[in-house]
């Protein structure tokens, strides 16, 4: 049975934000659902940790540490867990950040469903908005939050990012454009996707086409199934872009979230 949300600082429980994180939210994370003591796509997680380190203040991350810094948090009898882990700088100052060394790790975990269910009612609105270091899962999540609270708070569930007439990404999630053989994810300034790369080998298995390049507003009109994809919720499909309605192929939008849950995952436990 799933357990109560766990918080723990470089191994040790707590109950609070590090105030160093809160007064200077320089860092990097990455967040993942594991199952019986195994996550998809974990060397992609962990690549993502320590490229982040790597350019924000030059830190070789230790991986090791970091593994079993989440195992504490899988125990066997626990259920499927979402899973976040922030690392950021032992030490930092805003007037010297050329300073900054070390690495701490806070990780987070709750309980989280799963398999997967597909979902189909999920309305955006559009902002122009292109983020900040656009490769790094950083942080700094304030641009992003406000444009989902603006959003929300015009009737929509949140919104999706665009340059111009290109659509880009959400607030925390991916767009994935299912339209005949071709499955499309914008190209440009957004994040690097854990989920996508999963989706990516699920279209070639239903013999698509999968591609990263420049995609417009408009295509999403004509497409079959557009997805908001993200590490809890790989079959979502948006239903309303702006005043616009879009398909949903419900068949399809099945198949993609049972096959997401039956992807192989890589153990973190030692069984």
């Amino acid at each position: 049975m799933a357990t109560a949300d766990r918080h723990s600082l470089d191994g040790a429980v707590v109950s609070a934000v590090p105030p160093e994180l809160a007064l200077h939210p320089y860092g990097v994370f990455t967040t993942f659902v594991a199952v019986d003591g195994s996550v998809l796509g974990w060397q992609q997680h962990l690549d993502r940790l320590a490229h982040g380190v790597r350019e924000l203040w030059g830190h070789t991350l230790d991986a090791p540490l970091i593994r079993d810094r989440v195992a504490a948090h899988l125990r066997p009898d626990d259920g499927p867990r979402s899973v976040r882990v922030t690392v950021y700088p032992a030490a930092l100052t805003l007037a010297s950040p050329a300073e900054a060394r070390g690495c701490r790790a806070l990780v987070s975990s709750g309980p989280t469903a799963f398999p997967f269910a597909p979902s189909s009612a999920f309305a955006v609105r559009t902002a122009d908005h292109v983020r900040g270091i656009a490769e790094l899962k950083s942080t700094a999540i304030v641009p992003q939050i406000r444009l989902r609270r603006e959003a929300q708070l015009a009737g929509f569930d949140d919104v999706l990012l665009r340059d111009g007439d290109h659509v880009l990404e959400g607030a925390t999630w991916s767009l994935v454009v299912w339209n005949d053989n071709e499955v499309v994810t914008p190209a440009g300034p957004v994040l690097p996707s854990s989920t996508v790369a999963q989706l990516a080998r699920i279209a070639e298995s239903l013999g698509r086409r999968f591609c990263e390049r420049p995609c417009r507003l408009v295509e999403l009109t004509g497409a079959e199934l557009v997805l908001a994809a993200n590490v809890h919720q790989p079959a979502r499909a948006i239903s309303r872009v702006d005043d616009r309605a879009l398909s949903i192929d419900p068949d399809l939008l099945t198949t993609i979230a049972t096959a997401y849950s039956e992807l192989p995952r890589d153990p973190v436990l030692e069984r």
